[in-house]
């Protein structure tokens, strides 16, 4: 049944607003009502109504099993949780959040492979003249996203970030457009442009 035809039956629009298909539809619904207040004026519903529906309802094509199913998994489904089971699970809850962990990746051959917690490291680099000084390397796909902070105003630029351990190459990128090595790194390597990226060795944390 369509949106007219559901506004006729709840009084919205007349028959006349409606396509002719729908006018017939309409009619029949229309005269079927006179004939159930004719029948019953006293609220009582004829015998012919019931034989009627239940026709109806026979008439209707076998759902299958699938819809059966797909009925029975969506239709909603109360659960009474009392203030103890609730507070159990908020608990629970809050003990899996809070529990340190590794996570897992899979390796090669199918077998997970741990992946140790970051470490944060201590980026520090002179530049009294610069007035942005960013660190970017292989740990975060050579994006300057890690801004360092001179918060005293003495050109010495620091900055904590989070690296997993192993080795990275690295450098740093002043005012957005200067790229400069890291004089206090302990190893460098060519980057295949002509400069060095400093190397850093970063072991897992305890």
């Amino acid at each position: 049944m369509n949106d007219e035809l559901n506004r006729h039956l709840d009084g919205e629009m007349t028959s006349e607003g409606l396509e002719a298909e729908d006018r017939t539809v309409a009619d029949e619904w229309d005269r079927m009502v006179a004939a159930f207040r004719t029948a019953a004026p006293s609220g009582r519903a004829p015998a012919w109504l019931e034989q009627n529906v239940m026709a109806e309802i026979e008439a209707l094509p076998e759902r299958s099993g699938f819809t059966r199913l797909l009925d029975w998994v969506m239709q909603p489904l109360a659960v009474r949780v009392t203030p103890l089971g609730a507070g159990l699970v908020t608990a629970a809850l809050a003990a899996l959040l809070l529990v340190p962990g590794r996570t897992t990746t899979p390796t090669p051959n199918g077998t997970p492979d741990p992946v140790e917690a970051v470490v944060y490291v201590q980026f520090i680099l002179d530049a009294p003249t610069a007035t942005s000084v960013a660190v970017a390397g292989d740990f975060s796909e050579w994006e300057p996203e890690f801004t360092l902070e001179d918060a005293d105003g003495d050109g010495v630029w620091t900055g904590r970030v989070p690296v997993e351990p192993g080795v990275h190459s690295y450098m740093f990128l002043i005012d957005g457009t200067e790229w400069e090595t890291d004089p206090r790194a302990d190893r460098y390597q060519d980057d295949g442009f002509g400069n060095r990226n400093a190397v850093l060795a970063v072991a897992a944390g305890v």
